[in-house]
């Protein structure tokens, strides 16, 4: 008996259409979802805090101008050439206590933490520019203009308001003129000093801190700090 031939087609056969074959390509394709192209938002320089200046009850907390500030790192056993370098080139000495001394030419040196200063002048000095050749050999300098901001406090009463803040005695004969301190204002670690004679205390902080410091000092300017008070 003949073997019947399934090659033949019947109406239960059913038929697959041929794939056509692909073409190949050298372009390769993404899945990724094609976006518009744009140049990205341009990084504008903003004030640290805003407004940048604010009275209350004769008392005025403001924004310093920025100032070029650099930190000196004086490596082991070189402080005293240092010492030298900086009092030929600007006529001053890095403090040996926590305090801030002036040079020629706009410069201060301050007593910034153990075995650290800040140099500063006004912006515009070129300050690390000079300092670069003078500390070669001698110390590590590091430019921290960008990272800090300083918020002065003045007026009468400047005293009592940063004594809500700061664990430090602020008494004239304990800190006056010149004096420098490393505290916490709250819970913000802060650079205390008194620039001068006239009623006033500037708080030198990281710039990230700025606003929550000034909206601390506001607050005791207004008669209290509410929320640093409560545990």
């Amino acid at each position: 008996m003949d073997r019947p031939d399934t090659a033949k087609s019947s109406p239960f056969t059913t038929h697959w259409p041929t794939p056509s074959p692909r073409l190949r390509s050298s372009r390769q394709f993404s899945s990724i979802r094609k976006e518009n192209a744009s140049m990205p938002d341009p990084l504008l320089p903003k004030p640290a805090v805003q407004p940048s200046s604010v009275t209350v009850n004769g008392l005025t907390l403001a924004l310093a101008q920025t100032r070029e500030t650099v930190s000196i790192g004086p490596f082991a056993k070189c402080l005293p050439d240092l010492n030298a370098a900086l009092a030929s080139a600007f006529g001053a000495t890095l403090p040996a206590d926590f305090s801030t001394t002036s040079g020629h030419d706009g410069l201060q040196l301050t007593r910034a933490a153990h075995h650290q200063w800040f140099a500063h002048a006004q912006a515009g000095a070129g300050l690390m520019a000079r300092l670069v050749p003078l500390c070669a050999g001698l110390a590590a300098l590091t430019n921290q203009t960008d990272s800090r901001v300083t918020l002065c406090l003045r007026g009468t009463g400047a005293d009592a308001v940063a004594a809500k803040l700061v664990p430090v005695d602020l008494a004239p004969d304990h800190f006056g003129p010149g004096s420098t301190a490393l505290t916490l204002a709250g819970h913000i670690p802060v650079i205390l000093s008194r620039p001068d004679v006239t009623p006033g205390l500037d708080f030198t902080v990281f710039r990230s801190f700025a606003r929550s410091l000034h909206h601390d000092i506001h607050v005791a300017m207004k008669g209290g700090i509410p929320n640093s008070e409560r545990v």
